[in-house]
């Protein structure tokens, strides 16, 4: 066999072959091998061209026969792998494999319960592609938009500024350590406090209706007193006022000199006396007038003792930096009777508890934010101090603590009773409370919470002022 016949018979062998991987390579299937044809439009099918391949669910089952313009839209004749159905509720829509690679037609190929679609059928719902080409622009002038800001910002913060910001970056770091070390160093009080609130939660939930009534109760008792008062009020205002027609009369003739007094007028030793007198009611009245009241009414459980403990406080302003208060309070504990009884030489030792009703009148000078207060205490000798946390800009959060009966007189007690508790009043009106109890008795330390009632009274510095004195 001549060289040229072999040759010519090896490329021919060689191109079949070339042939025959790459249809096998691009999974197109033969040319010859019969199929049926779908149509589908598309508004832009930009890096798509004949030939590419047509997939559903990720394997290839198509290509794309023919490309057309019809009315501005580009339609597509597809050529499908007689194996493969697609149903009428078919979807088609343009993919890239990868970020830069070749475009394909995806199509999911619908649901069995459709009819199938034949040749010459059309998919009709598609979905439109994502522009690369716009997506990049609109990058690019994201990005340049990015550039100009921070350029802009540049220029505006300084060099002085910069070391500024760094400052409080520092600081920022400086404070989350210094919280991550509070928090290790007080992990187990914080869990404590966590608990303690847990139980006093439950507390509430368990006793609040009953401090919620004795609250109803207080109000409704003073809505009752104001109004079996106001006749009286009304009635006193009423000869008041006659009162004064009759000392205007009285003024007229003493200003005429009529009378034994009007003559004692004109005595200058009874006008000096008179000057001394009106001076003094002068400075009374002055005093009254910045006189302030406020009356308390607070309710406390604690428990220790799963009990209730009253109070009703009535305070008098007379300048801002002291005042005087006067309380009744009602103990259910109150004090202990010790009775010594011997029978057949045996001696029994009785303590009866009593409860009863305990007053407490105090004085307290105020420092800045520290009140100072001594005086009586539940009718022991004691004293206590209140400071203020400014943590809410005025005296709404305030930290109280309290010592009293110092011979340890009351029930069950050895040693003076001691309270530390903290106050917060919310509203204008209402505050909340909690605190220890008894905390130098380790058999009556316990936690306490109550919440009051406190507002101030305009009319009863005046009655308070009615009262008969002395002097002045």
């Amino acid at each position: 066999m001549k060289t040229e016949l072999k040759v010519g018979l090896f490329a021919i062998i060689v191109i079949i072959l070339l042939s025959y991987m790459t249809f096998k390579v691009s999974g197109l299937g033969v040319p010859w091998k019969k199929g049926y044809r779908l149509h589908v439009r598309f508004d832009n099918i930009s890096g798509l061209d004949e030939k590419s391949r047509v997939k559903v669910a990720g394997v290839d089952t198509g290509v794309v026969e023919k490309v057309s313009l019809r009315e501005g839209r580009a339609e597509l004749t597809l050529l499908m792998d007689p194996a493969v159905r697609i149903y009428e509720d078919a979807k088609a829509s343009l993919r890239v494999s990868g970020l830069l690679g070749d475009k394909y037609l995806a199509i999911w190929s619908g649901t069995s319960t459709e009819e199938a679609l034949k040749d010459g059928d059309w998919i009709v719902n598609t979905e439109a592609a994502i522009d690369i080409d716009a997506l990049a622009n609109e990058l690019t002038t994201a990005t340049a938009h990015i550039n100009d800001l921070a350029e802009a910002f540049m220029d505006i913060v300084g060099e002085s500024e910069r070391d500024s910001l760094k400052q409080v970056i520092y600081n920022f770091e400086s404070l989350t350590a210094n919280l991550d070390d509070i928090l290790l160093e007080n992990r187990e009080p914080l869990r404590e406090t966590i608990s303690h609130l847990r139980d006093f939660s439950v507390s509430l939930k368990e006793k609040g209706p009953g401090l919620i009534d004795d609250l109803s109760t207080v109000a409704r008792q003073l809505r009752e007193v104001i109004e079996e008062n106001k006749y009286a009020l009304k009635e006193s205002m009423e000869n008041l006022r006659s009162a004064s027609e009759s000392a205007d009369k009285i003024a007229q003739k003493l200003e005429k000199g009529e009378g034994t007094i009007g003559k004692l007028l004109q005595d200058d030793k009874l006008y000096d006396s008179v000057s001394n007198i009106s001076e003094g009611l002068g400075k009374g009245v002055e005093v009254l007038n910045r006189l302030r009241t406020y009356i308390e009414f607070r309710t406390e459980y604690l428990t220790e003792d799963s009990d209730w403990k009253g109070y009703f406080d009535l305070t008098l302003y007379p300048r801002e930096d002291y005042y005087y208060r006067f309380g009744v309070v009602s103990d259910y504990l109150g004090s202990g009777v010790i009775t010594d009884t011997i029978i057949n030489g045996v001696t029994t030792r009785k303590e009866e508890v009593k409860r009863k009703i305990e007053f407490t009148a105090q004085f307290a000078k105020r420092f800045s934010d520290l009140v100072l207060r001594v005086g009586l205490m539940e009718n022991t000798f004691g004293f206590g101090a209140d400071y203020y946390l400014k943590f809410f800009g005025d005296d709404r959060l305030k930290l109280r603590a309290d010592i009293w009966d110092f011979n340890a007189d009351e029930a069950l007690a050895d040693k003076a009773h001691l309270r530390v508790g903290l106050d917060y009043r919310f509203f204008k009106y209402f505050f909340v409370t909690s605190g220890i109890d008894n905390v130098l008795n380790d058999n009556r330390r316990g936690i306490f919470v109550g919440a009051g009632l406190k507002f101030e009274d305009e009319d009863l510095k005046y009655l308070l002022g009615s009262l008969p004195s002395s002097s002045f």
